[in-house]
């Protein structure tokens, strides 16, 4: 099933299907193997998915989606048919006999909070729900920088710092968090918020002094599989920026260590001049996502 998808997808396994070396962090135990990875076919999904493979995970890829009304809407194949996140009936048929779920499907960019409540709030909700009664025992957040976005770029910011969320999306993937940290706590799965920033092949292509490499995405999403410690972790998921104010991701405690580190942060931000002539994008950390005008 995830060969086909990739193909579809047009994206190549890691040569030879080796895996990625992952000497650092815990080799995955043998109890947590099958593996339901939601968003498959986003922006982050294809650029993930190979490194997952390579590390000899069971993946269950679920990847449909659909518009509507100016948002992605995630509608997910169980199966061979369809079946959508805001049902709690299909995440139930998703769940079952899965160990770990890694979330990665969500409306990605800003919108309405009507627009978002859907795929972002309901939709996690009934997953951790059907998460919990079936028994999976790791479960695996994708969030975003932006809810740190109202944080200045010369600021100091942890996982411990207040969260500042930029956006109504970021406000839905805060909410998310608090989900999580509910379930965690009063359900008893291991459950890890990555706070992604942009995930990208090369530097290049990422939105500058935010880049993460897919290879880097994997080893945090293979420690969330692993560590040991509390219930519930909040990890910072962004390149090693020499010079920049972002303290080192949480993930290090578990053996984390960025292997495609960006450039130095000063470079960064004179490519984000030439990226955008905002001047609240310039200065705050969430860019563009921080200009938006919430009343427009």
């Amino acid at each position: 099933m995830l060969n086909a998808l990739l193909s579809r997808l047009g994206v190549a396994r890691p040569s030879g299907g080796a895996p990625p070396q992952t000497s650092a962090p815990r080799p995955l135990d043998r109890a947590v193997r099958r593996v339901l990875v939601t968003g498959a076919s986003g922006r982050v999904g294809p650029l993930l998915l190979p490194h997952l493979q390579g590390l000899g995970l069971e993946l269950t890829p679920t990847d449909r989606r659909e518009d509507y009304a100016g948002a992605r809407h995630q509608a997910i194949a169980v199966h061979g048919a369809d079946a959508d996140l805001a049902s709690p009936a299909a995440c139930a048929a998703l769940a079952d006999g899965q160990d770990a779920i890694v979330h990665l499907a969500a409306v990605s960019g800003e919108a309405s909070v009507d627009a978002l409540y859907r795929d972002n709030s309901l939709a996690l909700g009934n997953l951790l729900q059907a998460a919990a009664r079936a028994g999976v025992a790791r479960f695996v957040f994708a969030s975003t920088m932006h809810v740190m976005g109202m944080y200045g770029r010369f600021e100091a910011v942890d996982e411990s710092s207040a969260p500042r969320p930029d956006s109504h999306y970021a406000a839905s993937k805060l909410h998310g968090e608090a989900l999580c940290r509910l379930y965690a706590e009063k359900c008893g799965m291991k459950v890890t918020v990555l706070r992604i920033g942009h995930v990208a092949a090369t530097l290049e292509e990422a939105e500058p002094a935010c880049w993460l490499s897919p290879e880097d995405l994997a080893q945090l999403v293979q420690i969330a599989l692993t560590r040991t410690g509390p219930a519930y972790e909040v990890f910072h998921a962004v390149a090693d920026y020499a010079g920049a104010p972002l303290a080192p991701s949480r993930a290090v405690l578990y053996g984390y260590a960025c292997r495609r580190p960006a450039e130095p942060f000063e470079a960064a931000l004179l490519r984000l001049q030439h990226w955008t002539d905002s001047p609240e994008a310039r200065e705050r950390r969430g860019a563009t996502f921080a200009s938006t005008d919430l009343l427009g």
